[in-house]
C-alpha cells in the first residue's frame, strides 16, 4: 500500500471519532434546550399563565411548547438508539443498548421519585396551597392525592412508571412519557434486530412512520417519532445530512419559522395536536442546517445536554416545593404581584438548572450499572465458551 494510501487511512480512521462526537454533541444539545423548554413550558405557562395571561402567546406558545419538546425528545431517542447500528456496528451494539436501557432509565427516576418522598416526608410539600393561589386546579390539583409510602415509591419508580399512564397516581406525573419511551425503545430495537431478515426495512420504517404519525390515537402518534429518529439516523450513515460543499442555506431557517409560528398560534388556542410531525420537520431543519448545527453543538448547548434528564426529572420536586412555598409565602398579604411571580418564576428555572447539575452523580451511577450488566453479560459469555457452550450474545 503506498504512503499516500496509508494517510488517507489514516485521516479516515482519525475523522470518525470527531463525526460520532460531533452527532452526539448535535442530539444532546437539541435534548438539552429542549429540557429547558419543558420547564420553561411548566413554570411560566402552566404555573402562572392563568395569573399572567400575557406568558401565553404565540412566541411562548412555540418557545414553551412542552409537549413539542416531548416529541423532539422521542425523535432524538430513535436516532440515538439506533445510530450504532446504522454506523455499522451491528446487532451486538443494538443488543448493548437494550440491555443498559432499564437501569438508564430505571435509576435516575428512582433516585428524583426518592427525593419527592422526602419532601413529603419531611413537610416540605406546598402544592395544596398553592393550587388556590394560582387558580390551577387541573394543574397542580392533580397532584401527589394518594399518601406516598416507600413501598409505593420503589413500585411506582421502578415498574408503574413504564406501564400506567395514570398521572394521578404518579409520584412524579411529569414522567408519563416514559411508558412511551420504553416502548418506543423496544420498537427500535426490534426493528434494527429483525432488519437483516426484512425484504425492504426501509419502506416499512417509512411506512410506520407514516400510518403512526396519521392514526386518531395519541400513543400512535408519539411512537412515529421513534420512526423518524431511526430513518434520521440511517440517512446521517449514508451523507444525506453531509453532502460535499454543503453550504448554509435560508431553506430550514424558513421552515423552522413556519413551524414556530403554526405551533406557536395554535398552542395559544388550544389546540395540541400535529406535535409529532412539527417534531420532526424541526429536526430535519435542524439537521439540514450548517449554523443551527453549530449552534446545538456548541459549548451551551453542550453543558444543557449534559443535565438534560436530571433537568427533566427534578423539575417536579422543585415545583412541589420551593416554588409552591415561594407562592404561598408572597400571597401571605394578598394576591402575588408580577414582581413577585417574576421573581419565582426566574428562581424556580434557575433552582431547576442548580438541582440538574447536583442530580448529575445519579447519570454516572445509572450508566455504571448499565456496563456493569454488559460486562456480566460478556463474562457470562465467555464462561459458556470455555466450557464449550455455544455462545449467543
Amino acid at each position: 500500500m503506498s504512503s499516500t494510501a496509508l494517510t488517507r487511512n489514516a485521516s479516515a480512521t482519525a475523522a470518525k471519532p470527531r463525526a460520532r462526537s460531533g452527532r452526539l454533541d448535535l442530539l444532546d444539545g437539541v435534548r438539552g434546550w429542549s429540557a429547558l423548554s419543558v420547564v420553561l413550558f411548566h413554570v411560566f405557562w402552566e404555573t402562572f399563565g392563568g395569573l399572567v395571561p400575557a406568558f401565553r402567546n404565540p412566541l411562548t406558545g412555540f418557545l414553551c411548547d412542552g409537549q413539542l419538546a416531548v416529541c423532539v425528545f422521542f425523535v432524538l431517542s430513535g436516532e440515538a438508539l439506533s445510530a450504532a447500528f446504522f454506523a455499522g456496528k451491528g446487532d451486538a451494539a443494538t443488543i448493548r443498548l437494550a440491555v443498559k436501557r432499564y437501569p438508564r432509565l430505571a435509576i435516575p427516576i428512582l433516585a428524583s421519585c426518592l427525593i419527592v418522598f422526602a419532601l413529603d416526608r419531611c413537610g416540605l410539600v406546598y402544592s395544596a396551597q398553592a393550587t388556590e393561589i394560582v387558580q390551577r386546579g387541573d394543574w397542580m390539583g392533580g397532584w401527589l392525592h394518594a399518601p406516598l409510602t416507600l413501598g409505593s415509591t420503589l413500585r411506582y419508580s421502578l415498574y408503574d412508571v413504564f406501564v400506567s399512564g395514570d398521572i394521578e397516581s404518579a409520584i412524579n406525573p411529569m414522567l408519563w412519557t416514559m411508558k412511551i419511551e420504553l416502548m418506543g425503545s423496544i420498537l427500535v430495537f426490534a426493528l434494527l434486530l429483525a432488519w437483516k431478515r426484512l425484504s425492504r426495512p426501509r419502506l416499512l420504517i417509512l411506512t410506520l412512520f407514516v400510518g403512526a404519525a396519521v392514526a386518531p390515537i395519541e400513543m400512535s402518534n408519539y411512537l412515529s417519532c421513534f420512526f423518524a429518529g431511526m430513518t434520521f439516523a440511517d440517512w446521517r450513515a449514508r451523507g444525506f445530512f453531509n453532502p460535499p460543499g454543503r453550504r448554509c442555506c435560508w431553506a430550514p431557517l424558513i421552515l423552522i419559522a413556519a413551524v414556530g409560528a403554526a405551533d406557536g398560534l395554535l398552542h395559544c388556542v388550544g389546540y395540541d395536536g400535529g406535535k409529532a410531525a412539527f417534531a420532526v420537520l424541526l429536526m430535519l431543519a435542524v439537521y439540514s442546517s450548517p449554523p443551527l448545527a453549530a449552534f446545538f453543538s456548541g459549548g451551551l448547548s453542550r453543558a444543557l445536554g449534559r443535565i438534560s434528564f436530571p433537568l427533566y426529572l427534578v423539575q417536579f420536586p422543585v415545583l412541589l416545593s420551593l416554588t409552591s412555598g415561594m407562592i404561598v409565602a408572597a400571597s401571605a398579604a394578598g394576591p402575588p404581584t408580577l414582581a413577585a411571580i417574576w421573581g419565582i418564576s426566574v428562581a424556580s428555572v434557575a433552582a431547576c438548572l442548580l438541582a440538574a447539575i447536583a442530580f448529575e452523580p445519579v447519570e454516572t451511577v445509572a450508566r455504571g450499572a448499565g456496563d456493569a450488566l454488559i460486562a456480566l453479560a460478556s463474562w457470562t459469555r465467555r464462561s459458556r465458551t470455555s466450557a464449550g457452550a455455544p455462545a449467543r450474545l
